[in-house]
């Protein structure tokens, strides 16, 4: 066994001290920060002032709407017909240490048709990409995988496209995504053009979705975003005081928290206010399409048993109150199903990710065409160490 765990008890122990002292500290901290939302309510003309200075500094918060930042909204009742249509995808990386240099993406989808006696239907469909436009940069570097993730998630998006036109029907249809809509590729990229390009590939999809009349949805578990109590903190600053140093950081009475517990008061099913991203790339590259980014929260959970998610939409969502009406009352039936999580989207990650005994698999026939093109088949000893060694786990990385 190579990592001694009986040298990491002294640590262990001091970690549950530390954990047990910082939810002590938090649970007198947090009805705080409730208070303030609650103090809040419909932002006043002050605030907004106050978010316009720090967008200007590149704030990454959240801007308020007109409804009020302490608002519960209960669910909607769902069409008795209607379709939910989920996509996600899965990958696997280039590894220079493999038989071959490629990389794979699989995107597992799922239509399920509420009010008709008919089983959802399902389709995985895998690439493989192996061409040197496909692998390398201008400059002869490998593509990142920050380059390969935004693939996956423009095809993820286009397979909802392409379900949703061909759903196309009397029935309303929800389009959803086990991940939020942004793309966030200048936290690893530099070059601004590359960015716009593939921004603008992303939205292109959007553009498709839009036309077919669904609505879409992106949803992230478990949120450990601070938007909402960045706003909170932007709040208590004078106006003089927004600079760069001060929107850094959330401050003494804020830190360590974040809008997952903010918005525990949320009863299940209910929904938070609106919001808008204050990203960055919300502002210059979605708005400009007319996608500009909003997102509430929702407990999808049930009595006893919380269960709240992040919902990203476009604006043509969130500003028409029959689709945002459809996207919250359609998540909260999806995620009774699977008891806090919408089951669309469980079933459609079971048929995106690609197991370690399927990436094996999928080796040995890479490895059968070049030996039928008489090419040496050696892998590195690095990989071949990992091959004895390594454990079995799943081959899926998300972000």
């Amino acid at each position: 066994m190579a990592l001694e765990l009986n040298k990491l008890t002294t640590e262990v122990a001091a970690l549950g001290v530390n954990l047990a002292a910082r939810l002590s500290d938090l649970a007198v901290r947090l009805p705080v920060a409730q208070t303030t939302l609650h103090a809040i309510g419909l932002a006043d003309d002050e605030l907004r002032r106050k978010v316009a200075a720090a967008m200007l500094l590149r704030w990454a918060g959240a801007i308020p709407t007109a409804e009020p930042v302490d608002a519960a909204y209960p669910p909607p009742a769902a069409p008795a017909r209607h379709t939910v249509i989920a996509a996600d995808g899965s990958q696997i990386y280039p590894d220079r240490h493999g038989v071959a240099l490629y990389y794979l993406i699989n995107i597992g989808s799922i239509v399920f048709r509420t009010g008709l006696e008919r089983a959802p239907s399902i389709a995985s469909t895998p690439q493989v990409f192996y061409e040197d436009a496909d692998l390398y940069e201008a400059d002869g570097g490998q593509k990142p995988a920050v380059l390969i993730d935004a693939e996956r998630d423009r095809r993820e998006l286009a397979e909802l496209a392409r379900l949703a036109a061909a759903e196309a029907s009397d029935a309303p249809t929800v389009a959803v995504l086990d991940n939020g809509l942004l793309l966030y590729l200048s936290l690893q990229i530099n070059d601004q053009k590359l960015i716009k390009e593939k921004i603008d590939q992303y939205l292109d999809e959007l553009d498709l979705l839009r036309a077919t009349g669904a609505a879409v949805a992106g949803v992230v578990d478990r949120p450990r975003a601070a938007s909402v109590v960045r706003l909170l903190h932007l709040n208590g600053l004078a106006q003089d005081e927004i600079r760069e140093e001060a929107l850094r950081s959330l401050g003494p009475a804020f830190a360590g928290l974040h809008d997952g517990l903010l918005f525990d008061f949320l009863a299940p099913g209910e929904r938070s206010a609106l919001f808008v991203n204050a990203s960055p790339n919300n502002e210059i590259y979605y708005k400009e399409r007319h996608h500009l980014i909003y997102f509430f929260y929702l407990n999808a959970g049930r009595p006893g048993k919380d269960g709240l998610l992040r919902v990203e939409v476009p604006e043509w969502v969130a500003t028409d109150p029959a689709r945002l009406d459809l996207v919250h009352a359609a998540l909260v039936s999806q995620s009774k199903v699977s008891d806090g999580f919408p089951y669309v989207l469980m079933r459609a990650h079971e048929l995106a990710v690609v197991t370690v005994a399927e990436r094996r698999t999928f080796d040995e026939m890479v490895m059968g065409s070049m030996m039928r093109q008489k090419l040496p088949t050696g892998i590195s000893q690095k990989a071949q160490g990992k091959a004895w060694t390594g454990a079995a786990r799943r081959q899926r990385t998300r972000r």
